[in-house]
């Protein structure tokens, strides 16, 4: 049985890995005034500068069962059986819409909600990726992806939470406060949802604070990678990815753009680390 991949654009892969795996990619729409535009295809540094500068935030929008449908229908012409893993159900309807699809073909297509979110599901498609390549049977896979998110773990921050606000992840008190006070949440990924884990002032503080919440849960000689992700914060990048090779030599880290179904509701000075445990 040859197996193949679909997921959705929060991914974050690469052009390069998305041609190495041969995965289909659906994307997640960005709503501007009424306007709709797939996240796939935005220049990112124009949309990141009209973000920062936006009296009315655009929203996201999960794609339609139709744009899954294209997806495996094109998919289904190399493949007998399609994985589809894809950004946390908790967060986004892009499951639902992608178990809709599924119910049109014959063939056996496993959705699978990640719960998790930017980099995260990238990494478990990489994974999936190799595990087909060694011969893992559907079963193997479908098991695999259920429970990959339990082996990541996602700390975010941004230096404006009008993002959050605007996009309802937090109230508006909290986040004038916050502004006015400097302070900088730490956010994590916990089961597929977005929870608060601590407040920080000042931007070194910030930065080291994302890196002791990863080695607290992944200790060093654990940690697989780490995705380094942001936006218009490229030397905090830089610092957040020579801190954890100091602390994890071994460990495979890169870093990257946040994506902009994310970074809509971060604000163009998001920040984040996805890691892996081996």
């Amino acid at each position: 049985m040859k197996i193949g991949l679909v997921t959705d654009n929060t991914c974050n892969l690469s052009d390069e890995d998305i041609k190495a795996l041969d995965v289909r990619i659906v994307s997640l729409y960005i709503n501007r005034s009424g306007k709709y535009t797939k996240a796939t295809d935005l220049n990112l540094e124009e949309y990141y500068e009209e973000l920062g500068s936006a009296a009315e935030l655009p929203s996201t929008s999960q794609p339609s069962p139709q744009d899954f449908i294209v997806a495996f229908e094109d998919a289904l012409k190399t493949y007998d059986a399609l994985i589809v893993p894809v950004l946390s159900g908790k967060l986004s309807g892009t499951s639902v819409s992608a178990n809709i699809a599924a119910r049109d073909f014959d063939q056996p297509i496993h959705v699978i909600d990640s719960l998790l979110v930017a980099d995260g599901p990238g990494m478990l498609v990489k994974n999936l990726g190799e595990m087909i390549k060694n011969g893992a049977s559907i079963q193997e896979l479908v098991e695999y992806a259920s429970y990959f998110h339990k082996k990541t773990r996602t700390f975010f921050s941004t230096d404006d939470l009008s993002y959050l606000q605007k996009g309802g992840r937090i109230g508006k008190a909290k986040a004038l406060v916050g502004n006015l006070l400097k302070m900088k949440p730490v956010i994590k990924v916990d089961e597929g949802e977005l929870k608060p884990v601590e407040n920080v002032r000042g931007n070194k503080k910030l930065l080291e604070s994302l890196v002791s919440h990863t080695f607290k849960e992944i200790q060093p000689e654990n940690l697989r990678r780490a995705r380094v992700q942001s936006i218009w914060r490229k030397e905090d990048a830089a610092t957040l990815e020579k801190m954890l090779r100091v602390e994890a030599p071994e460990a495979e880290i890169e870093s990257g753009i946040i994506e902009p179904i994310i970074g809509t509701h971060l604000g163009p000075q998001g920040i984040g680390i996805i890691s892996e445990m081996k």
